[in-house]
């Protein structure tokens, strides 16, 4: 999930922040900040974040104001990024159009057109002007939307692919937008603007964040405007207020405009600080960065569970049927393995995306007890603090009781060594004792990686109702591996050569002489026939070039010359390309023409037969075979 940090470096980010005013003149004392100066240490926030919680992030820097400049590409060396942004330059006016174009083509380069990305975009909100500006750029939205026949309707970025058409709901392609012109991001991406001013007191940065947000809903593009939390000037006192407020009354204000005149001193002594700017940040960071934690559940015994985290965090995937209805499904937080395959039979199905398994340390809460103390219990998975009883006359079979009551006694004995240590200790030494216990439990994922990296296999996981996907061990480089998960589509067969994944079962489940081994063997493999592959143009040419030299030695090659035809004539109505018959007829007709006077006579029937038989409607289903026809050369009849 790369991250894009998109600054504005236009003249206008240059100005110092307002921290305070009297009588409505500012006062910028020397040491004031820039919206430049507060926007780098946003940035330095993201960074720190970043390393924190997802050190993983591939990062790039770009600044724009009318034209665009990638500073630092995509990276995980955040101290490069770091070092780059006490060199950057300002320049003219804002043109955000141009930004998103580039970073639109840049990530498409490099990354395609099924990645998700971040766009964080650090502004003032200018709007620009000519026609570059802001208000221009939804004019031109609006414009080719109403030329694709949705100008009622929002343009989801879903739809644009990856030439930048889009359908135009209609049964067309819609036309195609022009090189300069942004209408949505050819790939999932969440726009955020980090929106530096104050709304109370900038009557421009309220305008513009009109714009902006505008520019988001006409756009259809998934996004957030992250303001900063406005706070009061304390250094205007009572007395000033009320000195402004009699000068005011004094020159023969009335009531209303005396009213008037206070609504505004009050909302001068709104200014945004540093302090609110680097909370909004952290705002942002906390909305877009959440870890994803989960559950992951292997087995029927309570202790093969721990807490995981899933990174990146999976988006909610959207199926859309054959009647345009979507459906929208989340991914559980409760992961169960289902049972465990050989990495040779699962192969390479089709999946829509990959996340890696990190553990997750448990934490340790503390209840009050009776007499004040508090008391540590340990959060076990088998109920509410591990100390959850059921009476046996509830419970169904003699292993649900053994099992609880095995839960009772390790969570009795977790709880009871908390209690006593605390007692003896102290609460700091209680604290300690509670993160050595986090640290030396057993984790499951370790367990789970050692097994699946030694026996090459990986783990059937159930991700919701009717939602598989596979984990397995996956070693980025040679010393180091983790667990990675690959999500498959939603559906209970999604994997051909497995079948209904519902179905799997064991070794033990096949009947007496059922053969045991998986997947079963065909006595015909596909793979063994002649496959057709046109992906350059050499093939298809050699495929025709095999056609006619057969038709050339007719009648001895009858056979021959026919079986290659059907051949082509299948993998062309496999593959939608009907043109090709008419193309095969054309060159038989000629071929009729050019034939030698040594030639036998049954090459031009053959060959007129086959371009008829081409031609026909009848013959458009791939089953159908075309025959030869019977003639005195080659003795069919």
């Amino acid at each position: 999930m790369p991250t894009i940090i998109a600054l504005d470096v236009s003249l206008s980010m240059t100005r110092p922040i307002p921290n305070s005013s009297t009588g409505g003149t500012a006062v910028v004392p020397e040491n004031t900040l820039t919206y430049h100066q507060v926007a780098m240490q946003g940035i330095n926030s993201i960074l720190d974040y970043l390393s924190k919680h997802a050190r993983l992030e591939f990062v790039s820097l770009i600044v724009y104001s009318s034209l665009y400049e990638m500073v630092v590409d995509f990276t995980r060396d955040y101290d490069t990024i770091r070092a780059a942004l006490h060199k950057i330059e300002h320049y003219d006016k804002t043109s955000l159009e141009s930004v998103l174009v580039a970073v639109n083509n840049a990530f498409r380069t490099q990354w395609g057109s099924e990645n998700y990305c971040q766009l964080i975009c650090i502004t003032d909100c200018g709007v620009g002007m000519g026609p570059s500006s802001l208000k221009n750029t939804i004019i031109n939205i609006q414009n080719w939307k109403a030329q694709c026949g949705g100008a009622g309707t929002a343009l989801p970025a879903s739809v644009v692919d990856t030439n930048g058409t889009t359908d135009s709901g209609k049964g067309g392609t819609a036309p195609q937008p022009p090189d300069n012109l942004w209408v949505g991001f050819a790939y999932p991406c969440k726009l955020s603007f980090m929106c530096l001013g104050s709304l109370a007191t900038d009557s421009a940065f309220r305008y513009g964040t009109k714009l902006y947000q505008q520019l988001l809903d006409v756009s259809g593009q998934r996004g957030q405007l992250f303001f900063p939390r406005v706070k009061h000037d304390e250094s205007l006192d009572e007395s000033a207020l009320g000195d402004a407020t009699s000068e005011q009354a004094s020159v023969g204000c009335d009531d209303a405009g005396g009213t008037s005149h206070q609504q505004q001193q009050q909302q001068q002594r709104q200014i945004m600080t540093r302090t609110s700017v680097l909370e909004m940040f952290d705002a942002m960071c906390d909305t877009n960065y959440r870890a994803f934690d989960a559950t992951l559940r292997c087995g029927s015994y309570f202790r093969l569970e721990g807490p995981i985290v899933v990174w990146p965090a999976p988006l909610p995937y959207t199926a859309r049927d054959v009647l345009g209805s979507e459906t929208t499904k989340l991914m559980s937080r409760h992961l169960e393995v289902c049972g465990f395959l050989a990495l040779a039979d699962i192969g390479s199905p089709m999946s829509i995306s990959r996340h890696l398994i990190l553990p997750r340390h448990a934490t340790v809460t503390s209840s009050a007890t009776d007499d004040g103390t508090k008391q540590g219990t340990a959060k076990l998975p088998g109920g509410k603090n591990g100390h959850q009883h059921h009476p046996h006359g509830s419970l169904s079979t003699a292993e649900e009781r053994l099992e609880t009551d095995i839960k009772a006694f390790y969570g009795k004995s977790e709880s009871g060594a908390l209690s006593g240590d605390h007692h003896h200790h102290g609460h700091h030494d209680h604290a300690d004792e509670g993160a050595t216990a986090d640290v030396n439990k057993e984790s499951v994922c370790v367990l789970l990686h050692g097994a699946l990296k030694v026996e090459n296999m990986a783990a059937l996981v159930l991700l919701g109702d009717g939602w598989y996907g596979f984990i397995y061990s996956y070693a980025d480089g040679k010393k180091k591996s983790n667990l990675m998960l690959n999500v498959l589509p939603p559906g209970n067969d999604v994997v051909p050569w497995l079948g209904d994944l519902r179905y799997l079962g064991t070794l033990e489940d096949a009947f007496p002489g059922e053969n045991p081994s998986f997947p079963i063997k065909v006595d015909k493999r596909s793979y063994s026939q002649n496959i057709v592959v046109w992906i350059r143009q050499a093939g298809l040419q050699s495929d025709i070039q095999k056609v006619l030299r057969h038709a050339k030695k007719l009648p001895e090659k009858t056979q021959h010359f026919y079986k290659e035809l059907n051949r082509i004539r299948r993998a062309a109505l496999s593959l939608g390309f009907v043109e090709l018959l008419e193309g095969l007829a054309h060159i038989f007709e000629r071929e009729i023409n050019t034939l030698p006077m040594s030639a036998s006579p049954d090459c031009a029937l053959q060959l007129a037969h086959a371009s008829i038989e081409l031609r026909k409607q009848s013959n458009r289903d791939p089953k159908t075979i075309i025959h030869a026809v019977p003639t005195q050369y080659n003795q069919l009849g």
